[in-house]
């Protein structure tokens, strides 16, 4: 079974197409402490849920043929034991894509009266671990990066990070789990932060934008809905601090927002032609440096909420979060690349769908 990490490959929606035969008969492969499990369980439905989010990738799976009426006993428990590592993959016929690599976390035996027993098994990935017990630590003279690359260290996670800039006097882990650390980390630097599988990433926004697939509305896209909202935007941030060679206290104001896609206007731009609508916070920064990167990271995190959307399309194990996703056929405005933050597999009795969520920061 092949190893689950985040994918650069970029496809068109042909080669996916041909890759997995038209996407007719879809099918699921799933292997428990590393073994297949067998072709007799009867799988009803499986769903693997990937996020950037603060929560962990998630899969649900039922099993409807688990019970045996007559000898009142429960069949396949010596399969799914709980705390066991489980693989995904999903795919037509005999292609598969790795979707999830984690644990078996929940089961669940269900009665349903006339419709029988179900065996519900479900799961997180490494991100629950991580999000286990609470720390307090402090590093000296450390980059962020190099924090970052510890803690991966300590849950035996393959890192991918991003070389962080400055060495700060002081870094600390006040009672925070390691998950919420390092997302707070993140979101000092607007840095993208999540886990696929055993890998842990931890990198610059807005870099490896290629589309992992363009799909069109029209053909591939069964639902779809975009939209713009400046409920989130400002047209500035200011972050004061009190400098301690100055001895006084000291303002550092956001510079430009990076773009998403090929459209002009950010939400920073749009609200400056209504008037000043910039937010001061105060936060203890140990250079100017890091206050001017802080700001910059909170304008840039806030304009990514300019544009959000929801959409349906066939079930394309590709698809993930963290990925980027190109919308076509949608008018010019919508023909854009979007940042994945959340996708959802879903195989059941009417076929594989994937549903997505995502978002942009122009228009």
């Amino acid at each position: 079974m092949a190893q689950l990490q985040l994918e650069t490959n970029s496809f068109s929606y042909g080669d996916l197409e041909k890759k997995y035969g038209n996407f007719f008969v879809p099918a699921v492969e799933i292997s428990v402490n590393g073994n297949k499990i067998s072709d007799k369980i009867a799988i009803a439905s499986v769903r693997v849920n990937t996020t950037i989010d603060s929560t962990a990738d998630s899969f649900t799976i039922r099993v409807t043929n688990a019970f045996e009426w007559e000898s009142s006993k429960w069949l396949w428990q010596d399969v799914f034991v709980i705390g066991s590592p489980i693989d995904i993959q999903l795919g037509y016929v005999d292609k598969f894509a790795p979707v999830f690599s984690g644990y078996i976390t929940a089961i669940t035996a269900e009665f349903q009266g006339d419709d029988g027993a179900s065996l519900i098994v479900s799961g997180m990935d490494l991100s629950f671990f991580m999000m286990k017990g609470t720390r307090m630590q402090t590093w000296n003279e450390k980059k962020y990066s190099e924090v970052v690359q510890e803690i991966a260290s300590r849950h035996k996670a393959t890192p991918h990070i991003d070389a962080t800039t400055d060495k700060l006097p002081t870094i600390s882990q006040n009672m925070m789990n390691d998950f919420h650390f390092i997302q707070h980390l993140a979101r000092l630097l607007n840095y993208d932060f999540f886990v696929v599988g055993k890998h842990l990433y931890f990198r610059k926004p807005l870099t490896q934008t290629t589309p992992v697939v363009t799909i069109a509305l029209g053909k591939e896209i069964r639902s779809l809905s975009i939209e713009h909202n400046l409920s989130e935007q400002l047209t500035g941030v200011k972050i004061r601090f009190w400098d301690d060679k100055e001895q006084k206290v000291v303002t550092n104001e956001a510079g430009a927002i990076t773009k998403l896609g090929g459209n002009s206007k950010t939400g920073k731009d749009v609200l400056a032609k209504i008037g000043d609508y910039t937010e001061t916070l105060y936060m203890n920064a140990s250079s100017a440096s890091e206050a001017k990167n802080y700001a910059d990271a909170y304008l840039n995190h806030r304009s990514m909420k300019l544009v959000s959307g929801t959409g349906e399309c066939n079930g394309i194990p590709e698809i993930r979060a963290g990925r980027y996703l190109k919308i076509a056929g949608a008018g010019e405005a919508y023909n854009q690349p979007y940042y994945v933050t959340a996708a959802s597999h879903i195989l059941d009795g009417d076929g594989y769908v994937t549903q997505f969520v995502l978002g942009g920061n122009a228009i």
